[in-house]
């Protein structure tokens, strides 16, 4: 059996191009309206990946769709070096519509190769200040709806025993800070999900990645009413991470090949420190 190990040793241990091929393959991407899932979207259609886009914003979903095909054929890309879009509205709170939006994903594709469990809203503010109606919202989206999001999505990879599931988490769920009681709680929920997700499934071909980024500077500080010095407060004068950032990083995590699984990737700004 060793012998056997040494001789894969002696045909991999400089082999570098054995990346997974993204092109061809289909992705559902929650909150893809925005931020985060919007610039992962792009990035995966401009691979070559067939995205069905989910959001309750279904018209920047729209706008998004189209840009991008116009984008396609200025580039004359008419050879599968872009992917095809699908806009679905989507609240991921709801088991009906995320049940749909892949069900929709699988009748216009066939398949499903990738998911990216993104959706999500954050809240700042100190516990006994908070609104507990903002509290449900929240965990509604960030934990009930990654669980009804992976439920409905992993399901058809484990019938085909191959598939990706990114599962977006943060620092928050790492580090906890004040002002962040219900937010930092919700996101250790979704790394325990997601590393409970991958013990289930890694053995039936599904690779589970969870992504913890520190600071990205998006929609997301004004949504959960960041205080204007908080930002600032965190970086330092260290430059923030942006979107297109973890959806380079997230590209990173698919293109490994499939014996390789990468179980989280905490991604800060460089000189970012605390959290």
């Amino acid at each position: 059996m060793a012998q056997d190990y040494m001789q894969d040793y002696a045909a991999n241990a400089t082999s570098f191009d054995d990346k997974t091929e993204l092109r061809g393959q289909v992705a559902l991407v929650t909150g893809a309206s925005s931020g985060i899932g919007a610039a992962v979207a792009e990035a995966l259609v401009r691979r070559g990946v067939s995205v069905a886009m989910a959001a309750r914003r279904t018209d920047r979903l729209q706008e998004m769709a189209a840009r991008l095909a116009d984008e396609a054929r200025e580039r004359n890309a008419n050879d599968g070096a872009y992917g095809e879009t699908l806009a679905l509205a989507c609240d991921v709170r709801d088991a009906g519509q995320t049940e749909a939006a892949v069900r929709q994903t699988l009748d216009r594709w066939r398949r499903l190769d990738i998911v990216v469990a993104n959706a999500g809203i954050g809240i700042r503010r100190p516990l006994v200040e908070a609104d507990p109606q903002r509290w449900k919202e929240m965990l509604d989206t960030n934990v009930y709806g990654l669980l009804l999001t992976l439920k409905y999505a992993v399901a058809p990879m484990l019938e085909r025993k191959r598939g990706h599931v990114i599962v977006m988490s943060s620092v928050a769920g790492r580090v906890p800070t004040g002002g962040g009681s219900a937010y930092c709680g919700a996101k250790a929920a979704a790394t325990a999900i997601a590393e409970s997700l991958r013990i289930e499934v890694s053995a039936q071909g599904v690779r589970v990645t969870t992504i913890e980024p520190g600071v990205v500077i998006s929609e997301f500080q004004q949504v959960a009413e960041y205080a204007p010095e908080i930002v600032p407060n965190m970086l330092k004068g260290a430059t923030p991470l942006y979107p297109a950032d973890i959806a380079r990083t997230i590209i990173f995590a698919l293109e490994q090949p499939a014996s390789v699984g990468l179980h989280e990737i905490l991604i800060r700004p460089a000189g970012q420190v605390y959290p």
